[in-house]
């Protein structure tokens, strides 16, 4: 039986850029269909369909994919950047749930720290605004390592066929994931601070001015939100336990090599000095802002 998480909504960017990639949305797409009544919107911004031609009908096969809304969006940049942060704020605006989850597409999570994260954001008593399901530091993320990835059709057809698959898929937590580690133990122990999943209460988040849209593919937006979160006097929780990364080839929007990696760490150099009035002033002077917040 699933979990109701019907106040809540998984909002995934994608761009299937990679093999790896393509299994790890299918993977946790079709975990989070199976194990939470809850609602997916997946925005993928592409020259072509691949979500829809590749892996929605693997979805399908090992998933109920009422709750799952795909929006398409025809890629008009020339630098092949992937613009996270606007297609973050778009899903946000999309959604109508009280929680809007951040949700990478390579992340899985024990059962219970998503649930744990919902009630912390609706307990009366807890007043938090933002949650982080995982520890900060060495023991906050864990590296899984698949043994399969995906390129042809045939890997397509033979999807839900592989172990893997059956494990996510099933009644199994990953809370149990040891033998897919990366690293014996503590060495398969990634540093996790600010990315990967965020829980927030929607109404917060559109109040903090949702996403930095200056930042563009891999960038410190992730910090950057953090500290102004903080700034501006969100109340942040943490859950006490992994993430779960699932490991994956690394394009130029997923890594240093970044062609705006210079730009983007400039503008957290000039944000990360600014106080709550600073912080305030500036993202009110923001044309994407003030288009979003005209529109809400």
């Amino acid at each position: 039986m699933s979990i109701d998480l019907k106040n809540t909504t998984f909002i995934i960017p994608l761009r299937v850029d990679t093999g790896d990639r393509l299994r790890n949305v299918v993977l946790s797409t079709a975990f989070l269909l199976n194990k939470f009544d809850t609602n997916v919107i997946i925005k993928e911004v592409d020259s072509e369909r691949r979500f829809e031609a590749y892996c929605l009908p693997i979805i399908k096969r090992l998933a109920d994919t009422t709750n799952l809304n795909h929006i398409f969006e025809v890629e008009t940049r020339t630098d092949d950047a992937f613009h996270r942060t606007k297609v973050l704020t778009d899903m946000v605006m999309e959604s109508t749930t009280d929680i809007v989850v951040n949700y990478d597409t390579d992340i899985l999570l024990p059962i219970r720290s998503y649930t744990s994260a919902v009630e912390m954001l609706t307990c009366d008593k807890c007043n938090y605004d933002v949650i982080y399901p995982y520890r900060f530091g060495k023991r906050g993320e864990r590296k899984v390592k698949l043994d399969f990835t995906v390129r042809t059709q045939e890997d397509m057809n033979n999807f839900e066929n592989y172990p893997e698959v059956k494990r996510f898929t099933s009644s199994y937590d990953p809370d149990s994931f040891e033998n897919y580690f990366y690293y014996p133990h503590q060495q398969g122990e990634g540093w996790a601070e600010y990315g990967m999943v965020q829980f927030f209460d929607r109404k917060v988040y559109m109040n903090g001015f949702l996403e930095n849209e200056g930042f563009i593919a891999y960038a410190p937006e992730d910090v950057e939100r953090h500290y102004r979160w903080k700034t501006l006097g969100y109340n942040i929780g943490r859950v006490d336990n992994y993430a779960y990364h699932l490991e994956h080839e690394r394009t130029q929007n997923s890594w240093f090599h970044n062609p705006h990696m210079q730009r983007n760490n400039e503008l957290w150099e000039q944000l990360k000095v600014l106080n709550k009035e600073q912080l305030t002033e500036y993202y009110q002077q923001q044309d994407y802002i003030k288009e979003r917040l005209t529109l809400s």
